[in-house]
């Protein structure tokens, strides 16, 4: 397993109590906050530093439906991404979370929020409320186990859709990033529903900019264009319909259907730069810096 740069070391350099931002001490298999009591260490090397009865809510519903076959798949994160990277019909291969490493210099931390089980490169430390392969620490996106000031940056890929307090999220970012420091995400705006494992929200370019108005923004544009949200919406839709009235059925077909208009998201690539194409695109995406 490639590791982060902290993944073997103490976490206790960068890590805090997520809830009233104190020190942890690591005693055994554990660390402990003096206020809030001990955070488990798992056998993974990983700190849950997440309130229990949450973690169990995630962790069944990770296990519960489709997403028990996208869980299934993300155990083996060499085959989940050649699948989603050839048959997913949004491409999303241009303007990603790793453009922030244009602004930072190579011994910055880049905390990567909600990573899953795809590790972006050896500057990133993964955040997820999943203890996925890859996950380095087992967290929630509104209570970061940061100290203020303290993240050189921060990037987030897909995941504000799937949280039902954006506005905390947003403003955790913004608070454990170091004065200066870069902060990307990527979000969608035409997107059918997925629960992964819920779903909650869709943004403009002007929604991130007013979720993130703290930061100064040096890029926004365009993740996944025209002809991604135009294939995404047409594999659900056949979903629903060959569906037939079950419920449960249409996510499952949706994504077969995915299987097949997958390799038309190339074509996006001739729609992608095209002047307005932020007005029906997929995903969008917004990189600033913080005052």
């Amino acid at each position: 397993m490639k590791q982060g740069i902290y993944r073997t070391g103490d976490h206790s350099k960068i890590i805090c109590c997520p809830f009233c931002y104190g020190n942890l001490e690591k005693v055994g298999g554990s660390y402990k906050c003096a206020t809030h009591g001990s955070f488990e260490i798992d056998s993974g090397n990983r700190p849950i530093l997440i309130e229990s009865a949450f973690y169990k809510k995630q962790s069944d519903e990770h296990v519960s439906g489709v997403n028990w076959l996208k869980s299934f798949l993300k155990k083996n994160p060499k085959i989940y991404y050649s699948i989603w990277h050839v048959f997913c019909p949004v491409m999303m291969l241009v303007n990603g979370p790793r453009m922030i490493l244009k602004y930072v210099d190579k011994k910055s931390v880049v905390v990567d929020v909600g990573s899953g089980p795809e590790r972006l490169g050896k500057e990133f430390i993964n955040i997820d409320v999943f203890p996925f392969p890859q996950v380095d620490i087992v967290a929630s996106a509104t209570r970061l186990p940061f100290r203020d000031n303290s993240i050189d940056a921060l990037v987030s890929e897909s995941v504000f859709e799937h949280v039902s307090d954006p506005v905390d999220f947003a403003r955790e970012m913004v608070r454990v990033a170091k004065k200066g420091g870069y902060i990307y995400v990527s979000a969608p705006f035409i997107h059918p529903f997925h629960a992964s494992p819920d779903d909650y929200n869709r943004w403009t370019i002007s929604g991130l900019k007013h979720l993130f108005s703290d930061l100064e923004i040096v890029e926004s544009g365009v993740r996944s264009g025209p002809w991604s949200a135009l294939l995404m919406f047409m594999a659900y839709f056949l979903g629903v319909i060959f569906s037939f009235g079950y419920k449960k059925a249409a996510p499952f077909l949706a994504h077969i259907f995915m299987l097949v208009l997958g390799p038309l998201k190339y074509l996006d690539y001739l729609f992608i730069k095209i002047p307005g194409s932020d007005a029906v695109a997929a995903h969008l995406y917004i990189l600033g810096r913080k005052k």
